[in-house]
């Protein structure tokens, strides 16, 4: 009888341990070469292939100042305020649409010449089966607050640069580093029960060798 307790508790461990996803935070804002790069040549292509091992979370934020001025929020960022308005339209997107859904449209958005306006919002939400208008609304509503949020995580991390990675909330600079240039090899060393994807091999194309970072 303990001999089967024993297996059934073995089994349920080990189907708890299998449920258990990577944790994979990237720091970023929405006009720093270097964020651009990654999330359409790192990010997108990994989380695309490793989507069921993987918990994303994605702050936009940055380099940026905020503060509180009687009940508003007054946001600096380092590229202008452009790179505010594409970070809140990003917060947004996160806030209200799946993960898959929301990184494609923030990499869609990415990838446009005029990253940040309102045409290529637009365009990219109608790609990806997020609502433009709703983006707008939240932009206008409980956008600052979930920028501010972001602001005050960022600052928890303490990263000196973006984009930034940190898997399981551990700051590492060295393996965010290695991530920011070879995300899919970083992820496959975490991954207890290792993936197909990991034992095919890493194409020149899923390797990103001096990505430009935005100092703080």
């Amino acid at each position: 009888m303990k001999l089967v307790c024993s297996i059934i508790l073995l089994s349920i461990l080990s189907s708890s341990q299998a449920a258990d996803k990577l944790k994979v935070s990237l720091y970023y804002e929405s006009l720093c070469p270097g964020c651009r790069y990654f999330i359409q040549h790192q990010l997108y292509s990994v989380y695309t292939q490793f989507a069921n091992y993987l918990e994303l979370d994605m702050v936009p934020f940055g380099n940026a100042e905020f503060r509180k001025v009687g009940n508003k929020w007054q946001f600096d960022c380092q590229h202008g305020p452009k790179e505010c308005y594409g970070n809140i339209i990003h917060a947004c997107s996160l806030n209200s649409s799946t993960t898959t859904a929301a990184l494609g449209f923030i990499a869609c958005c990415e990838g446009q010449q005029d990253s940040t306006s309102d045409q290529t919002f637009q365009k990219c939400a109608s790609r990806t089966g997020l609502n433009f208008k709703d983006l707008i609304n939240c932009k206008e509503t409980i956008g600052d607050d979930l920028l501010a949020a972001n602001g005050e995580k960022s600052q928890k991390v303490g990263y000196g640069w973006v984009p930034f990675v940190t898997f399981n909330d551990k700051f590492d600079e060295a393996i965010s580093n290695r991530a920011t240039e070879d995300l899919k090899s970083v992820v496959c060393e975490y991954l207890a029960n290792i993936p197909y994807a990991c034992k095919m091999p890493t194409s020149a194309n899923e390797i990103s060798k001096g990505v430009s970072v935005c100092f703080a």
